[in-house]
């Protein structure tokens, strides 16, 4: 699942590119999530949680992210959710900087593993 989320003026601002390490689904982003970009990434999260079977254990590379709004983090959230209800998990690896920020202002709002690294996310701990 490689996809591209474009506004009306043609130009790319979400990219997803999905990979397998360690018995993980990595969902890799770049660009930026939000009110037009959501509905897709929603879709594509909720394929990546349903798809992996019993128990998703599903990454979320936000690396390539500039840019994440409140809906974001309610997509990011909603399929955590899904996932643990099935067993799983979703775990977010999320670089210093503004999307970083965003997760830990809304921290007692949501039970997301935050990592810098996908190899700390495929490990164990979380910030």
């Amino acid at each position: 699942m490689d996809r591209e989320d474009r506004r009306g003026d043609g130009h790319a601002v979400l990219k997803v590119s999905v990979d397998r390490l360690d018995g993980w689904t990595i969902a890799s982003l770049a660009g930026q999530i939000d009110i037009f970009t959501v509905p897709g990434l929603r879709t594509d999260l909720g394929a990546l949680v349903a798809d992996h079977g019993g128990r998703p254990r599903v990454i979320v590379d936000l690396g390539g992210v500039t840019f994440c709004d409140a809906h974001g983090l309610g997509v990011l959230i909603n399929a955590h959710q899904t996932a643990v209800r099935r067993g799983g998990t979703v775990r977010v690896v999320v670089p210093q900087g503004r999307v970083r920020r965003l997760l830990r202002i809304a921290r007692p709002t949501h039970d997301l593993q935050v990592h810098e690294t996908v190899r700390d996310a495929v490990g164990v701990g979380s910030l």
